[in-house]
């Protein structure tokens, strides 16, 4: 139907004002008013989630990729919230990247995304029955459900305008993420065997402490009983940190 189409022209323009004509009959200085407020609107809500990627990029390509992603991309979202988490799945799963983009931009974005992510979870609202004193090897840790155990290609603890690696390194970065007590979100660097037991504890809520040290001794082809004491100090430390919240009962 008419009325349709021109939404269709009407929304076309505002995606892209440079390449779409606005519709007949619209003023030009009332077309620009909608373009400015949308695009200003929709950017702000980018700008506050990821400040490293635009200091990075600078302006004027960052400008260019979000003017993209403002065109190209369907969003499956009407909050205003989760725009971020539709500019990552953009840069993950459609961008192309550009020769003078850097490639970690899309991992970097996921860092800094993680912090909204975590900041507005309530995975913590319904927590199963658990103690916060209890032998962290014997019993079944409880760990906070608001956390994140991440693996990334490149270091993006470090990543800024000043550091700029143009090939990752050997080694992963391994990165945990949770939002403590006081409704803060931490970042802590792991090493490869705190960050696999993690996952082992995350992936296995059935077993104690120990036994999930005895699958990553296993999977090391190592013998468990070196690991026991450095697993029983890091668990005892992450229990400090609100990582873990105690054993289940």
């Amino acid at each position: 139907m008419d009325f349709q189409q021109y939404q269709r022209e009407f929304t076309a323009h505002i995606r892209d004002p440079q390449t779409v004509s606005r519709p007949k009959g619209v003023p030009a200085r009332r077309m620009n008013v909608y373009n400015a407020l949308l695009y200003n609107n929709m950017e702000g809500f980018l700008l506050s989630c990821f400040p490293v990627c635009r200091k990075i990029l600078g302006k004027r390509r960052w400008d260019r990729l979000v003017r993209a992603f403002f065109r190209d991309h369907v969003s499956h979202t009407p909050f205003f919230r989760q725009i971020p988490e539709e500019f990552l799945k953009y840069l993950q799963d459609e961008w192309q990247r550009p020769d003078d983009c850097p490639a970690f931009l899309p991992e970097l974005a996921h860092y800094e995304w993680v912090e909204l992510e975590l900041d507005t979870s309530n995975r913590d609202a319904n927590l199963p029955a658990h103690g916060p004193a209890g032998d962290l090897l014997a019993g079944r840790p409880l760990l906070n459900p608001v956390m994140r155990v991440l693996a990334y290609r490149w270091p993006v603890h470090r990543l800024s305008p000043r550091f700029k690696p143009a090939e990752p390194p050997e080694q992963p970065t391994f990165t945990l993420a949770f939002r403590n007590a006081e409704h803060r979100v931490r970042f802590t660097l792991l090493n490869p065997a705190s960050a696999r037991l993690l996952n082992l504890l995350q992936d296995n809520p059935e077993l104690t402490g120990a036994e999930s040290v005895a699958l990553l001794a296993q999977e090391m082809k190592l013998s468990p009983d070196p690991l026991l004491g450095y697993a029983q100090s890091l668990l005892q430390d992450l229990l400090g940190q609100g990582v873990i919240l105690g054993v289940r009962v």
